[in-house]
């Protein structure tokens, strides 16, 4: 194999020198330095040529006896960006700051509902609810679109009336306002407003019926960019534990008979599909619809099928069920406190009815 020889670097003339050593001087200071060092180059040269070297042999050994160029003009200027290096390490910080700039500024969080078990933080929100009941919970980190202006939250509940086969509570959060104090001044689109949102099924028993509710409690989590400092608790708010008021669905209850001397009858109560469930997955949020977040299913013929004994129902019972869900509205609701409902349906004052979600549907979580 042949080495290819490295060519010799071109020496360097007196005014090449000088060019380089002076090289992003201000002009008046690099008048005065380029003079300076001719001077000190002219007497160089004239001491070699009494020595009886030719002017061209002089000028190379009184520029190689001057050194490097690049460390004096370094040291002339002041500071290290002359070097290569320096300038390519202030590019890079460059590039990398503008960069972040944009993704924090035109690069917002990805909207949608990404759904996962319960963090650290979660755990310290909980232990921080005293109304909050042990058990397994559901958390969901919602980044609600561009032009979110309220969110409705909204649990739903089969019934046993024939008039009112569901049971609706509802509550509003007006985000114009968050915006408005928290990012003033941001470029438009670079916000979107997050919260975290913990669910899951509490047991209650109601006038000598076993049931179930969904418990849900939130927080706020607070904007990658910069805000005014302002931090409240938001999101849809903890339940009441055992309160009979909340919207809850029935639980099938079925009878084993137990091989005993005299034969004995126990009943037991069948857990809802969906209870201790965890959903790990991103959907999308649109706004002005409606997606289910947690959903608690009650099918009496499944049910028989999947955990035996004898059903306390009539045959035939039709399945019920609850959910928990949320809207992004592109406007803020009338008289947001007082709503309506009925028919599967909720509305305010002069708007059109928003239909609800199935209450039993197959689909987990929605």
């Amino acid at each position: 194999m042949t080495r290819r020889l490295r060519r010799p670097r071109r020496p360097l003339s007196a005014d090449a020198y000088i060019h380089h050593t002076t090289r992003g001087l201000p002009r008046a200071e690099r008048l005065d330095a380029a003079a300076e060092l001719r001077a000190h180059l002219t007497e160089r040269m004239q001491e070699h040529q009494a020595h009886g070297f030719s002017p061209e042999e002089a000028e190379y050994l009184a520029v190689r006896g001057m050194g490097d160029p690049q460390p004096v003009n370094r040291g002339l200027l002041g500071h290290a960006f002359t070097h290569r290096a320096g300038w390519l390490t202030l590019a890079a910080l460059l590039v990398g700051g503008l960069s972040w700039t944009a993704y924090r500024e035109w690069l917002p969080p990805r909207a949608g509902a990404q759904f996962g078990p319960m963090n650290q933080q979660d755990v310290n929100a909980l232990f921080s609810d005293k109304d909050a009941p042990r058990g397994t919970y559901q958390g969901v980190t919602l980044t609600y679109p561009r032009g979110t202006k309220a969110v409705l939250y909204v649990t739903v509940s089969s019934t046993e009336s024939k008039y009112h086969p569901e049971q609706v509570s509802l509550s509003t959060k007006n985000l114009v306002e968050d915006e408005e104090q928290n990012f003033t001044g941001r470029i438009p689109g670079s916000y979107r407003y997050q919260e975290r949102v913990l669910l899951s099924a509490w047991r209650m028993t109601c006038d000598g019926q076993e049931r179930s509710g969904i418990y849900k409690t939130g927080y706020g989590l607070p904007s990658p960019f910069e805000n005014s400092g302002i931090s409240a608790r938001s999101g849809p708010g903890g339940m009441i534990v055992g309160a009979c008021a909340n919207p809850s669905v029935r639980l099938h209850v079925v009878r084993d008979r137990l091989s005993t001397q005299p034969p004995t009858t126990v009943s037991r109560v069948v857990p809802p599909d969906g209870e201790n469930g965890i959903m790990t997955a991103h959907r999308p949020l649109q706004l002005n619809e409606w997606s289910v977040l947690y959903r608690l299913r009650v099918d009496t013929e499944r049910d028989s099928a999947w955990f035996g004994g004898t059903s306390t129902e009539p045959k035939g019972a039709q399945p019920r069920g609850m959910y928990v869900a949320v809207m992004p509205l592109d406007h803020v609701p009338n008289n947001a406190d007082g709503y309506s409902w009925g028919g599967m349906t909720v509305g305010f004052k002069g708007q059109k009815p928003i239909p609800l979600p199935p209450l039993v549907t197959d689909q987990p979580g929605g």
